[in-house]
């Protein structure tokens, strides 16, 4: 064992006390655990620059008291068994008569505070808790990503890698990343950016993160939609936020019902969260008015925007904008890898110095080595390609459990969201305790998530489910369906 000691407190006592104190000090708080060996005393008196009888004497004081056992021709260890001594608070070992001082209370900051007290993610998933037939939504089909397309430019990275990748880079990401997410975003989302307007970023939660600390201050109005990405509340409410959920329909947030005090709206336009909903376009005009007359700032969360089955695609609503109202964001987490922690940013000019200077304080960087490796992804075509294979996966997959709610369901089943994404919302009628049904479908190897946890103003009062398929195979989408009429009908 190789101990960090400090012996130069309290100079009064003699050497061989402080050392004493010391060692036991480390042996209470946990450092030193029982069982563990000392330094022979010649060693330890050598890295301490002590005389070895100084070192003998504080291990005989320790061993006296029960903190310490010597065996012979072994060595000295720290006792299997603290003296009863040790827990007395008002009488610490080697000091007696002496009283310990009342501890100050620590304070954690309001922030802090909000943090604990927010909502804890209902869709964190522990190991071992994963079910046979998961619908888990949010989660692209690990097993379709394309690793030996990856393994091969990352070995091209690492086999030559500039001088720049292994060192500290730029805050806003690497330029050549840059420049392939911009041409990549105005060819398929329509989005008004060039490569400087980007902030590559750790994910879509740590672009929302940002966006919180830069543009609102404590009691300041933020809208959310109604029912709500749990993910994008927390961080608004952890930032001080005075939350106003607004209601949506089929068509997206109820512009009509927007307050005029609010400094930001936070939304989902291509695919509302969780309902599936796509914002038209007469709605997404009406949003950007409202934010020019009240002077708000939209937050778009450019959620599965990558995912359409039906109709044409939608320009992003920062597409629209002409005013700089928009501070547009989006993931590669669910179209690659959650492991992958890349998202992006694209901020208005006034903004951002602002997500520049919050993101360095955050963490600096995005890992570089993972930039530069999806940059050539991006450049040499994997990844639309990716991309491109992945919708007719999924839309096989959103077919078969279309088809198995019908036939297990029936008119019972009525199904929200299916246009697009990687989830659609359900509710059966019917099923009266929808968390015991969803605890025994789990029984039965099925894994169902509840829609309650996204609602703020009325959850609904049905049973109603996100059940996402595009981690699911076909034949898996339609014995976990089957399984959950089973339940459904108490045959489990």
């Amino acid at each position: 064992m190789e101990l960090v000691i400090d012996i130069d407190r309290d100079p009064a006592l003699p050497v061989y006390r402080r050392l004493a104190e010391a060692i036991r000090e480390g042996i209470l708080s946990g450092r030193f655990r029982p069982g563990d060996r000392m330094p022979p005393s010649r060693t330890l008196a050598a890295t301490l620059r002590l005389a070895r009888n100084t070192v003998l004497e504080a291990y005989e004081q320790l061993v006296a008291e029960g903190y310490l056992a010597s065996r012979h021709g072994s060595g000295t260890f720290v006792a299997p068994q603290l003296p009863e001594a040790a827990f007395q608070p008002d009488h610490p070992a080697g000091q007696p008569g002496d009283t310990a001082p009342e501890p100050r209370a620590r304070k954690l900051s309001a922030f802090a505070e909000r943090v604990i007290g927010g909502e804890a993610p209902t869709y964190v998933q522990q190991p071992g808790d994963r079910a046979v037939f998961e619908f888990r939504y949010g989660t692209p089909s690990l097993d379709e990503f394309p690793v030996d397309a990856w393994r091969t430019l990352t070995r091209r990275v690492l086999d030559y890698p500039p001088r720049e990748l292994l060192g500290y880079g730029p805050t806003e990401g690497l330029p050549q990343l840059r420049e392939a997410l911009s041409r990549y975003l105005q060819r398929s989302r329509g989005v008004r950016c060039a490569a400087d307007d980007l902030v590559i970023v750790n994910g879509s939660q740590q672009a929302l993160d940002l966006a919180a600390r830069i543009l609102i201050d404590p009691g300041d109005t933020v809208v959310i939609e109604e029912p709500c990405y749990q993910g994008a509340r927390a961080v608004f409410a952890a930032n001080g936020a005075a939350l106003a959920p607004v209601r949506c329909d089929n068509q997206g947030l109820l512009v009509e019902a927007l307050p005029t005090e609010a400094r930001v709206a936070y939304v989902t336009p291509s695919h509302q969260f969780p309902t599936g909903a796509v914002m038209s376009a007469s709605r997404r005009l009406d949003l950007l008015q409202w934010a020019g007359r009240v002077g708000a700032v939209i937050v778009e969360d450019d959620y599965d925007s990558e995912f359409r089955y039906e109709g044409r695609p939608l320009t992003a609503l920062q597409g629209l904008d002409r005013s700089g109202a928009v501070l547009y964001t989006g993931t590669l987490s669910k179209v690659l890898l959650p492991a992958l922690r890349l998202g992006y940013m694209v901020a208005p000019p006034g903004f951002q110095a602002a997500v520049r200077g919050a993101k360095w304080l955050t963490d600096r960087h995005v890992a570089l080595l993972d930039q530069a490796v999806l940059a050539l992804f991006i450049e040499e075509g994997h990844f639309e390609r990716h991309l491109r294979r992945m919708r007719k996966v999924y839309q096989r997959r959103r077919s078969a459990l279309l088809q198995a709610l019908r036939d297990s369901f029936g008119s019972r089943a009525i199904v929200m969201g299916a246009e697009c994404g990687m989830h659609v919302l359900v509710e059966i009628a019917g099923i009266d305790d929808a968390e015991g049904f969803i605890a025994a479908a789990r029984g039965r190897g099925v894994g169902l998530y509840s829609a309650r946890g996204y609602y703020t103003l009325a959850p609904p009062q049905g049973a109603t489910f996100l059940m996402g398929y595009s981690s699911v195979s076909e034949e898996g989408i339609v014995e976990g369906v089957r399984r959950m009429a089973e339940v459904a009908s108490g045959r489990h």
